[in-house]
């Protein structure tokens, strides 16, 4: 797992300009002109298989200090739930976990991260590719996801995406924390947003 470059908290994203990985206290988010970047090798993308349930703990430990996530009313096991998985080589790097809710009509995206080392190569939207595969097979028409109101990366990733807001929960994330968590550029944690991915738009 990576370290952030400024000290010794864990990374969580990757500076694509410098490559060097960052904490949730030393990561910024700026406006920056398009522009070319070095290209790298795309992530593979594979259905999660028995095997890898321990890397898939291993990876959600890293992200949320837990395996259970609270999303929309419910409680998830990451490791319980089917997944895909982002592969450098044989190497797992990155998670979509999901559940199937047929009777919201739709498939949850439980937990979608991807190690700052290894991020801008494609591999979160390949991952919600993989999912809306998923729930286009099944002849589900929505995608469902959560996010905290600080993780302005993933916001920006699910609505470039066409996710669309449908509902802010003020203060739900810092209810089941037992208080507000230090976030993003250093903006509290505290609101569970929730997006939806129309199948048929």
């Amino acid at each position: 797992m990576s370290m952030c470059a400024h000290c010794s908290q864990k990374a969580m994203y990757r500076d694509r300009n410098t490559g060097l990985t960052l904490c949730l206290e030393h990561a910024r988010l700026e406006v920056a002109a398009a522009g070319h970047h070095a290209t790298e090798p795309a992530l593979g993308i594979r259905r999660a298989a028995e095997g890898d349930s321990a890397r898939i703990a291993e990876l959600s430990l890293y992200f949320w200090d837990e395996t259970v996530v609270h999303c929309f009313d419910c409680q998830y096991d990451v490791v319980v739930c089917p997944a895909f998985v982002a592969c450098d080589g044989d190497e797992v790097v990155g998670l979509a976990s999901y559940a199937v809710e047929e009777g919201w009509d739709a498939v949850v995206l439980v937990a979608l991260n991807v190690l700052p080392a290894y991020q801008g190569r494609g591999g979160g939207r390949a991952l919600i590719d993989a999912v809306r595969g998923e729930a286009a097979r099944l002849g589900l028409t929505k995608l469902l996801v959560v996010t905290s109101n600080d993780d302005l990366p993933a916001l920006a990733l699910y609505q470039r995406y066409g996710f669309r807001i449908r509902e802010v929960i003020p203060g739900r994330i810092a209810q089941e924390h037992g208080g507000e968590l230090p976030g993003f550029f250093g903006i509290p944690v505290r609101d569970e947003i929730r997006l939806a991915y129309e199948m048929d738009e």
